[in-house]
């Protein structure tokens, strides 16, 4: 097997019809005639497509990480594929987007042969970052087999914070200080302290809708996870600390460094120090929080905050995965760590693009590419993100001119339809744009060369671009990248 190296190439049918291809798919060779290659391209997980590639199309012959941060509009799902193949989800967003984007890619599963998931990773227990996981179980019974998708998680990784019911058991509003079970008070600071390494190892009363939920899809997984690998599903709670969770990637040359959460040890119980709600102002982006004891305590802050964060490095090129990390969270990072730390050539950026974000971490991130989630979707899920200010922050922290920045909700692509009937209210028309390209953004890196790209509303028509990083983290940008258009037959 072999895999194409050329950032992009169209292949030409036996039909006449054309397809397009990107660096490091994988990619066999038939024949050479006519300055052409005869090739059988694999894009997608059993999916094969033969056809004709210019002959001068350069070809490798090891595999690239893949990072796809996939349209689940208001919310986070990342997938992250290894050279040899491992398969790792990073959230999942809250609605069937994540599922459908991962049905497609991976296609023909089923409960006899499931797709292997060597990492589900929840950054934090916000739904609209792992509900839509729920929706690859529910897929199963879909009576349209190109939409389901089988699943066998070998690994789940997570904050340790579960999520409480809005209202106690006696009806009174809980407080934000009880959302996560058990709190300790110590030298005017209160700190979270049950954490869990299982999720579902709380009881059902005590979990919000979501969490329930994602119980009995926890439950429902096991079973085939023991079947397909003859191993149970690992489950953990992540912290700082815990430094050897990604060493199943070790093999392939990837290592991880757990930036956060960052617990601390109260009353001899690992702990979560809650935060608190920010000041409505320029503060945030200037870098700093409210004075010790000033705020009101925020669970939404203090789950978000605690997201899980990890830089990884593969070769010379390091991702930075941020969660919601806020302004806050942010500046406790960069204290507990040297400066370089942090640096990292492709950046997921915090929260989706909110206003809540600390300049002084993006400085020190320096990032080359950043991604940010996001996506229109209801009135009730109207953040405005991402925040003019964000993306002139991003802006400002980049490490070259140019930077690269991308955002779901941007790259989408909208065809207006004009008027339609209203499907809600028959005999009333309404209005009407249909999504026609979702907003993914795509990495591939083989350590030291990067390419970058989205796609459009227009077909064959992309953003990409291409990079190389030096061990030093220097970064030189490519005119443009290479790509071999379709021979003709």
């Amino acid at each position: 097997m072999q895999y194409l190296d050329d950032d992009i190439v169209n292949l030409r049918r036996l039909d006449r019809s054309e397809a397009q291809y990107f660096w490091g798919d994988a990619c066999e060779v038939l024949s050479e005639s006519n300055g052409r290659l005869e090739v059988r391209i694999f894009p997608r997980r059993g999916i094969v497509d033969t056809g004709f590639i210019d002959a001068r199309t350069n070809l490798r012959s090891k595999g690239l990480i893949w990072l796809s941060m996939i349209d689940v509009q208001q919310g986070d799902g990342l997938i992250l594929e290894t050279p040899d193949g491992k398969v790792i989800f990073i959230d999942g967003g809250d609605n069937q987007l994540f599922a459908r984007h991962a049905n497609f890619r991976y296609p023909n599963t089923s409960e006899q042969k499931p797709l292997i998931v060597d990492l589900m990773l929840i950054t934090h227990g916000d739904a609209d970052h792992f509900d839509g996981l729920t929706e690859l179980r529910k897929s199963e019974t879909d009576p349209r087999p190109d939409k389901r998708i089988f699943v066998a998680p070998k690994r789940i990784y997570h904050n340790g914070i579960v999520k409480r019911p809005g209202a106690m058991p006696d009806g009174r509003k809980r407080k934000d200080s009880e959302m996560f079970g058990r709190t300790v008070e110590d030298a005017g600071e209160t700190y979270a302290v049950d954490l869990v390494d299982h999720q579902g190892a709380v009881s059902g009363t005590e979990m919000n809708k979501p969490f329930k939920t994602w119980a009995g899809t926890l439950a429902a997984w096991e079973p085939r996870t023991l079947a397909a690998t003859g191993e149970s599903t690992f489950h953990q709670r992540l912290d700082h600390t815990k430094s050897d969770a990604f060493d199943f990637l070790l093999d392939e040359d990837i290592h991880v460094e757990l930036l956060g959460p960052i617990t601390e040890t109260v009353q001899g119980q690992t702990a979560l120090k809650f935060l608190r709600d920010p000041p409505d102002d320029a503060n945030l982006m200037l870098g700093s929080v409210a004075p010790a004891g000033k705020g009101s305590l925020s669970a939404s802050h203090t789950i978000n905050g605690h997201s899980i964060n990890f830089r990884l490095r593969y070769g010379n090129v390091r991702f930075l995965f941020t969660g919601d990390l806020n302004q806050e969270a942010g500046q406790r990072l960069r204290q507990a760590l040297p400066g370089a730390a942090i640096r990292a050539e492709i950046l997921k950026a915090p929260h989706h693009g909110s206003a809540d974000f600390d300049m002084e971490f993006l400085k020190e991130v320096s990032p080359v590419v950043s991604l940010i989630s996001s996506g229109d979707e209801s009135k009730q899920k109207e953040y405005i993100h991402p925040r003019a200010t964000l993306m002139s922050a991003l802006g400002k922290a980049g490490r070259t001119t140019p930077s690269v920045i991308f955002c779901t909700e941007l790259a989408a692509f909208f065809s207006m339809l004009g008027y339609v009937d209203n499907p809600k209210k028959p005999g009333k028309k309404v209005f009407a744009f249909e999504r026609t390209n979702f907003g993914i953004s795509h990495i591939r890196t083989d350590g030291e060369r990067v390419l970058a790209f989205t796609h459009s509303g227009k077909e064959f028509f992309n953003e990409a671009y291409r990079f190389t990083v030096s061990p030093t983290g220097d970064v030189a940008f490519a005119a443009k990248v290479v790509k071999r258009n379709a021979p003709k037959l």
